[in-house]
């Protein structure tokens, strides 16, 4: 069964840092890991205007990109939340899903903070760890430079 963990925390605070500096140490020890980036800021765009893959959609269709080494799917939004995304296109590919932001979505998760006082705003599930550079008594914690001591910790939550 594929894992989920959130990686949630206030904007600036190094979720995407972390997750890039992990993602190589799990995929190396043979974890296949898919990642779904929350963007809370509306439309975002994965083509340029102009493309035939930016004037395809636009014409009313759904489409998928494909080379030999990569692949895309831009498709309307039928929702957003973590669950449909999971259950229509990860589940059972994937050893582990990563996510950044889904802080509402109330799956286990690993709270990355610059200031411990906004920990409160993150509790809408169950709390795996806390990074943050100040110690979070209560907590598993790690300091964001621990990023072999985080691996490893989520390595472990997946083998069991």
């Amino acid at each position: 069964m594929t894992r989920i963990i959130s990686f949630v925390g206030t904007s600036d605070s190094g979720k995407t840092t972390i997750l890039t500096r992990i993602i190589p140490k799990l995929v190396e020890r043979g974890i296949k890991v898919a990642v779904i980036k929350h963007h809370a800021h509306g439309d975002f765009e994965i083509d340029k205007e102009g493309k035939d893959s930016w004037k395809l959609y636009n014409s009313g269709a759904d489409v998928v990109i494909s080379s030999p080494v990569k692949m895309a799917f831009i498709r309307r939004a039928e929702s957003d939340t973590l669950d449909f995304i999971f259950e229509r296109y990860l589940d059972g590919d994937y050893d582990l899903v990563l996510t950044e932001g889904f802080s509402r979505a109330g799956k286990d998760r690993i709270v990355v903070l610059n200031d411990p006082d906004k920990l409160k705003h993150f509790t809408h599930g169950k709390i795996l760890a806390v990074v943050c550079d100040e110690r979070i008594e209560g907590y598993t914690w790690f300091r964001r430079d621990e990023i072999d001591r985080i691996a490893q910790f989520i390595l472990e939550l997946v083998n069991r």
